[in-house]
């Protein structure tokens, strides 16, 4: 009679992530969401004057924190939906990423 066991394999190679989990790429790709918004829109800017007068009114960076702030959280979701290794980088990215949103509701509040 034989028996079987339903316990996980061991991980042979301990440099290798364990089965199921992936490398933290969505969650690393959270932290810079705010540097990679901020250089197109400078870009964008050094293209066209228009477009850096609209992107330094009221609206253009009131669109921009929030877009920062959305895409931090969709893309340490991601991770989460992954099941990346290391979910804190996930949540710090999208905390990192909700900054400029949260100075900006500073600054709104305190008139600055």
């Amino acid at each position: 009679m034989s028996h079987t066991t339903s316990a996980p394999l061991s991980n042979p190679n301990p440099a290798s992530p364990p089965a199921g989990q992936r490398l933290p790429l969505l969650g690393a790709a959270s932290w810079l969401v705010a540097p990679v918004l901020l250089a197109l829109a400078v870009a964008a800017a050094q293209a066209s004057p228009s477009v850096g007068r609209m992107l330094v009114g009221n609206a253009g960076i009131s669109v921009g924190v929030l877009a920062c702030a959305v895409l931090g959280l969709l893309l340490s979701m991601g991770a989460r939906v992954r099941r990346e290794r290391w979910p804190w980088v996930g949540v710090v990215g999208a905390i990192i990423s909700a900054a400029p949103l949260l100075l900006f509701l500073a600054g709104m509040l305190l008139r600055l």
